[in-house]
């Protein structure tokens, strides 16, 4: 397929949002020509009446918040390092960092966020970050001057704007609860996604569908269940005459062949005959050559459509679910990063501040920030850069 026929929509819809800034552009404030902000007054009051009805609360909460914040730092700090020592150490390293967009496939992998579910779950992720940074500053009495979003090209974010000279002058620990509340509010939403698809949505599902059989995943080449024609995304429901509903059964059976030995599979409604080869790393072994997936194919327990309707509902909250707790750990992390003006970066430069002095601090902060963004620019890049750089070697190759 063309890209623009995968892609059209994921286009469209970006480009209908650079439209609406353009078209409401006076309404925002722009910041660095590239950055458009919408302030309003909205969830002022909500951030208020939590932050001060529950003050002892957040506080406690935002002092295990330095702590996980800081902790949270140093390990996306290492992993940036460690990956990027494996990319250019390893030559088929691929990089764990990645600009996630939704409708956009990951560089380099074919997993991609999908296009609604993703914004919505963004959207969410961003609410409870920036909303934690309110609730937070309020508890502490520090007034929070105005919420909004803003656009960097099609890309939405959000901010809370704590009164930043209140916030400057107040003592560390409360500066430090503030900026970490918004990444370890997303941790702990990522946590809650994982207990409630764990403990509710897990066991509802398996209430709810029936295991019909073993999806293939693939089928080697060459091989027995090739030559007979059966296909990767086929379901088998039958083997040796003994029903297959899951993975276990499947395994169970395959466990016991012998090469040679002659196979009857149902799969697809079709049946298939054909005999095993030898296991390639056991002669011992029947070998049919498919690789079957370990999650059972299903079906709603309830043929009826008011049934199915509910279960696809069900399966889509489960997706945003999902696609939330992903997101949302990701940002979390993201932003405890030592960097510039995001969360870990202003955690670093209150600690230097105490430290160094203000003077002496801000120049530490700029060199440690400078040294994190090519750091974390070069894992993002590193598919391009690598491809760039097959292409110089092509070229020089064919010159010389």
């Amino acid at each position: 397929m063309s890209f623009w026929q995968d892609y059209k929509w994921v286009i469209l819809f970006y480009s209908a949002i650079v439209l609406l800034v353009i078209i409401f552009r006076k309404k925002f404030d722009i910041q660095g020509k590239i950055i458009a902000m919408y302030r309003t007054k909205i969830g002022l009051k909500f951030m208020d009446r939590i932050g001060t009805k529950y003050s002892e609360t957040v506080k406690l909460l935002g002092i295990v918040g330095i702590g996980v914040g800081f902790v949270g730092m140093f390990a996306i700090f290492f992993m940036l390092i460690k990956n990027l020592i494996e990319l250019l150490t390893i030559p088929k390293a691929v990089s764990a960092v990645s600009l996630v967009i939704p409708g956009v496939k990951i560089p380099g992998s074919p997993v991609m966020i999908p296009l609604i579910s993703g914004w919505i779950a963004l959207f969410l992720v961003i609410l409870v970050h920036e909303g934690s940074h309110g609730i937070v500053a309020r508890a502490h009495k520090i007034p929070v001057t105005s919420s909004g979003i803003f656009f960097l090209g099609p890309l939405m974010g959000a901010f809370v704007e704590p009164d930043e000279k209140k916030l400057r002058k107040s003592n560390d620990i409360t500066q430090y609860s503030v900026y970490a509340a918004g990444p370890w509010s997303n941790i702990l939403l990522a946590l809650l996604c994982i207990a409630l698809i764990t403990y509710v949505f897990v066991p509802v599902n398996n209430a709810m569908v029936n295991e019909v059989g073993v999806e293939l995943a693939g089928v080697t080449e060459g091989y027995p269940a090739d030559i007979a024609g059966v296909k990767g995304l086929m379901v088998i429901t039958e083997l040796q005459g003994k029903p297959v509903r899951n993975y276990d059964d499947f395994s169970a059976i395959v466990k016991h062949l012998r090469p040679n030995e002659t196979v009857k599979m149902v799969a697809d409604g079709k049946t298939f005959t054909f005999n095993t080869t030898a296991h390639p790393n056991d002669p011992l072994q029947g070998y049919l050559g498919v690789l079957a997936k370990n999650k059972p194919k299903v079906e709603p327990k309830n043929p009826a459509l008011w049934y199915r309707i509910i279960y696809r509902i069900f399966l889509w909250i489960a997706e945003l679910l999902s696609i939330t707790g992903i997101l949302s750990f990701g940002i979390g992390l993201a932003n405890l990063l030592p960097l510039g003006p995001v969360d870990g970066g202003r955690m670093v430069l209150c600690a230097l501040s105490k430290i160094k002095g203000e003077a002496k601090a801000k120049k530490w902060w700029a060199k440690i920030s400078l040294f994190t963004l090519l750091l974390l620019a070069i894992n993002v890049l590193w598919p391009a850069l690598k491809y760039l750089g097959y292409l110089l070697t092509t070229v020089v190759s064919m010159i010389f």
